[in-house]
């Protein structure tokens, strides 16, 4: 069965399986790109992998830091994931709770502080953000805002916004 556009049974599959054996929730998530040293157009390529093909994305810093404007910059993938995942874990929860969605978009917007990029300041250099989910539906308000509410606590992206999360920084030399 399928509601919001989600596969409802493999959801259900996936969530029944991590009751069984917990450990089965754990995936492992790799990106991996390279700079493109010597090269016209973007600075950055990667080329991703997902469950039915593959996807070269590229990354180009604005001019203004150094980079051509030839992509989208870094700042602005990160924000479609949060956008993206966010929209997914509420179209996931909304359907879990029978929830039917006509609609369902999201912006997300901040203002960002360069200075501490430039080593100028100790400024957070992501502020004032702003996550706005725009739904139509003919559930009530309420049941809208618990499924809000269920989707902050069970996204991955908004995890990795709202919690601290250090990554091991590893330098190798080739």
């Amino acid at each position: 069965m399928e509601m919001n556009r989600v596969n409802i049974e493999a959801f259900d599959q996936a969530i029944e399986e991590s009751e069984r054996n917990l450990a089965s929730a754990l995936k492992t998530v790799k990106v991996e790109g390279r700079w493109r040293l010597g090269e016209k157009g973007s600075q950055f390529e990667s080329e991703l992998g997902y469950q039915n093909g593959k996807v070269i994305l590229y990354s180009d810093e604005p001019t203004f830091l150094g980079g051509g404007g030839t992509s989208l910059n870094p700042i602005q993938y990160c924000l479609y994931g949060v956008a993206s995942c966010f929209a997914a874990s509420f179209a996931k929860w909304a359907a879990k709770e029978d929830v039917v969605l006509e609609e369902l978009t999201t912006t997300i917007e901040a203002d960002m502080d360069m200075s501490r990029s430039f080593g100028l300041s100790e400024n957070p250099i992501l502020q004032n953000m702003t996550l706005n989910i725009s739904t139509k539906s003919q559930a009530s308000d309420e049941e809208i805002d618990r499924i809000r509410q269920i989707t902050m606590k069970r996204c991955p992206a908004f995890y990795c916004l709202t919690e601290a999360v250090t990554p091991e920084i590893i330098v190798s030399r080739t």
